[in-house]
């Protein structure tokens, strides 16, 4: 308890939140009130900020330029069992990183697929909660053989031109990636004192 210029003023815990009681007029309830404002206020400008940029952040997370492709390909014209091989392919790989990986990258031969493959099973016994079979890992590298004859082979015009659209975005990432980080170490940076005269 605390007295200054004869008002009384009461802190207090009650129930999960601070009552701050000054002659009664201030408690808990406008205190949960207040806080929800402010919370929107935050979440409102940090969402402005994500509007405002011209990238969204799993662009700006890219590792290749493949990674910006499409997540997803269009398998109803394949045949059942490479259907079934996608929707595996799509859950396994998923598991460490974006599936576009695979679905946009220049590899196209089995045995280019095969080794690619096998690394990724490598990775998921040192990865927490990511898992692989075998028979997961055979499954994947035929549904990547056969889509990457589809969409890659009979396709590749369109693939190509694709791929040089992505290889230019990313290009331009790269370039923003720069920039956000000279602008956050410019913020680090702490501004020097004006010079007064004093040493």
């Amino acid at each position: 308890m605390f007295v200054r210029n004869k008002v009384t003023i009461k802190a207090r815990r009650h129930k999960s939140s601070w009552n701050l009681c000054c002659d009664g007029i201030l408690c808990g309830k406008i205190l949960d009130f207040v806080k929800k404002i402010l919370a929107a206020a935050f979440f409102l400008g940090l969402g402005m900020a994500w509007a405002e940029g011209q990238y969204t952040a799993r662009q700006l997370a890219a590792r290749f330029y493949y990674d910006l492709g499409p997540e997803q390909a269009d398998v109803s014209s394949y045949p059942e069992k490479q259907q079934g091989n996608y929707r595996i392919f799509a859950k396994i790989c998923s598991q460490c990183h974006t599936p576009a990986r695979a679905l946009n990258s220049p590899l196209i031969e089995r045995g280019d697929w095969k080794r690619f493959v096998s690394r990724m099973h490598s990775k998921t016994k040192i990865t927490s909660g990511a898992v692989m079979s075998r028979q997961d890992a055979q499954a994947v590298v035929n549904f990547l053989a056969y889509d990457s004859q589809i969409r890659k082979v009979k396709n590749k015009i369109v693939f190509a031109a694709k791929s040089k659209e992505l290889q230019a975005l990313f290009e331009d990432i790269r370039k923003e990636r720069v920039r956000i980080g000279v602008e956050e170490d410019r913020k680090k940076t702490k501004e020097p004192a004006p010079y007064t005269g004093i040493k």
